[in-house]
């Protein structure tokens, strides 16, 4: 199923500032903090920080009960600290899934991490169909790009003993730095495994996370 993100960039909400002392500088007006998270992202064992924002609107249609259309993107946003002050990497409305884009589950915002250096995003979401999505980005060449990308769809309502899996299971695990993929798929009926495999795949120019859009 395919969701409408609306798309509002950093730039259109704020002065978009370079650096600050602290974080609330990098917060557009109108929205607030849905999630922060602290970690090293650069190897220069200093605390980055990570920003999920969501508008204001999120909290209005849901206490109104109006319609979501429209409702302005998430925003991520990439701050690396810098002696006492926090420098903007990336700031994005196009990598955080929207509250109502998750189905009868609801968000399917899961999380942002940083571990071992590396920014993970997940997400999670369906209803009797489900499905999974973790991206994984590193900092290089002063930026951040794709290194990875999970999917995951299933039917929730089968569970295929033998297998272990799902009915209806695509699985797909991608490297892009080394190419290397893991892939499964698990009939829609009969619970037969039709496909599990390991290989590589061509090694392509990586996406950096500027360049990067969800798609659900």
């Amino acid at each position: 199923m395919l969701f409408f993100i609306p798309v509002i960039s950093f730039s259109q909400t704020n002065d978009n500032p370079k650096t600050a002392k602290n974080i609330e500088s990098f917060i557009p007006e109108d929205y607030d903090t849905l999630m922060v998270v602290r970690g090293d992202l650069n190897k220069d064992k200093k605390k980055d920080v990570v920003l999920v924002l969501r508008h204001e609107m999120e909290k209005k249609a849901d206490i109104e009960n109006t319609d979501t259309d429209g409702i302005a993107s998430r925003i991520l946003v990439v701050l690396l600290r810098k002696d006492n002050l926090y420098e903007l990497s990336v700031a994005s409305g196009a990598v955080i899934l929207c509250k109502h884009c998750g189905g009868i589950m609801g968000d399917p915002f899961e999380s942002v991490r940083i571990e071992m250096g590396l920014l993970v995003v997940k997400h999670y979401g369906g209803s009797a169909w489900r499905w999974g999505f973790t991206h994984k980005f590193r900092y290089q060449k002063n930026s951040f790009f794709l290194i990875g990308q999970t999917s995951i769809s299933y039917w929730n309502v089968e569970m295929c003993e033998k297998l272990g899996e799902f009915a209806a299971t695509q699985y797909e695990d991608i490297n892009f730095v080394t190419g290397a993929y893991v892939k499964k798929k698990v009939s829609e009926q009969g619970c037969k495994l039709l496909e599990n495999k390991k290989g590589k795949q061509k090694i392509q120019p990586l996406k950096s996370l500027s360049e990067f859009t969800i798609e659900n």
